[in-house]
Formats: structure tokens, sequence, C-alpha cells
């Protein structure tokens, strides 16, 4: 994960990791005016379907929606679409079988501790790592120069003049999305410029 690559290293990548499923959601469900923890948060919204949809079954789909467009930093784009399922149906089956629910369990009669067994696991998945995949399916490696030593205008290195550094051998990770591609073109771009131009002034007469 570009999330927490030197942490995994840390530990060998042998330790357990939980899951939010639903961190947008619990963030709208807050400023709606919900309070508590994720799970208690989730608990209520999971709790009213039992008497909104009480002849519906559990494990039909997820009956969770964002009613409203969750805006990144620029406000100017969204990544939630209103009015979805906030998890998919297959997801949503295998966490609701997970959480020990009858696949035919209709939510008029699921239990306090079913419903709370649900919200947790959509909360706070617990899964287990016990190592990494093979190197051939790594998108992105974490580690290599650091960019306080790199001069960022033109990719040069602020140690060794005259050498000029991109992609991924600076130390930069971004999440999958093309992120990472985009970095190695943009400081290859840069790089290659300042490169030929270090070139032409050092070799002008």
């Amino acid at each position: 994960s570009a999330f927490a690559a030197r942490e995994f290293h840390a530990v060998k990548y042998n330790c357990e990791v939980k899951l939010h499923f639903c961190p947008k959601f619990e963030e709208q469900q807050r400023r709606l005016g919900s309070t508590g923890g994720s799970e208690d948060i989730l608990m209520d919204a999971l709790w009213e379907m039992t008497r909104l949809i009480p002849k519906r079954r559990v494990a039909t789909g997820c009956p969770l929606f964002m009613t409203e467009s969750i805006e990144d930093n620029d406000d100017t784009s969204t990544d939630e679409t209103p009015n979805a399922p906030i998890i998919p149906k297959r997801l949503w089956a295998a966490l609701v079988s997970h959480s020990s629910i009858s696949p035919d369990l209709v939510w008029g009669d699921a239990s306090k501790a079913m419903i709370r067994s649900l919200a947790n696991n959509l909360a706070s998945f617990p899964l287990k790592t016990t190592g990494f995949s093979s190197f051939k399916e790594e998108f992105v490696t974490a580690g290599g120069i650091f960019l306080k030593e790199v001069q960022l205008t033109n990719m040069e290195s602020k140690i060794r003049p005259g050498l000029f550094m991109a992609g991924e051998v600076l130390d930069v990770d971004g999440v999958t999305g093309g992120f990472n591609f985009m970095g190695c073109w943009s400081t290859g771009f840069v790089a290659g410029g300042s490169a030929a131009e270090f070139c032409s002034i050092v070799n002008s007469p």
C-alpha cells in the first residue's frame, strides 16, 4: 500500500490491518449530525433498516447510500456518486456472510447483535497479512533519493550539480490510478529538458 509501505516493511509484512469500507459515508453522517465512533454511526444507520425495509433480505444488497457528493480539496470534483450504494453487491454479500447472518434473513428479524457485527465489519474489517506479492505484480516501490536533496524546479541534485533524476529513482510513491505514471512522465520531461540545458551551457564556447 502506498499509504503504509514503510510501516509494512518494518513489521516484515506480517501484521493485522483493519479496513474501513465506508469512511465517506461516515463523514456524510457526521455532517448530518451523527455522533459516536465509526461502528456506532454505522450501527445506527443499519438498525434503521429494520424499520424502513423489514421484509427485505439483509444479503440482497447494501441499503446505505451517499445522499450527497463528497468534494475534493479543490472544491471542483467528486469521487462518490450520489444515491449509489456505498458497498458493491458481491462485497456486501460477503460481509453479511462474514457477520454470521443467514442469506435468507430479513431486516425485520435481525437482532441488534447481528447488526452490530455487520457494522463492526464495515468499520473495522480485520485482515491478516503474511507477505507481499511477487515483484512482477508491484506497481511502484517506496524509497529512493529524498526529495529534499532535489531541486524540484529542474530535478537537479542539490548534492551533485549536473545530476538530474526522475521517476522511481525518487522517494515518491502514489496510489494506483495513473499517478505514478504521471509522476514519472512529468519528472522525466523536466529532468530531460534541464539536463539538455545544462549540457548546452557547459559545452558552450
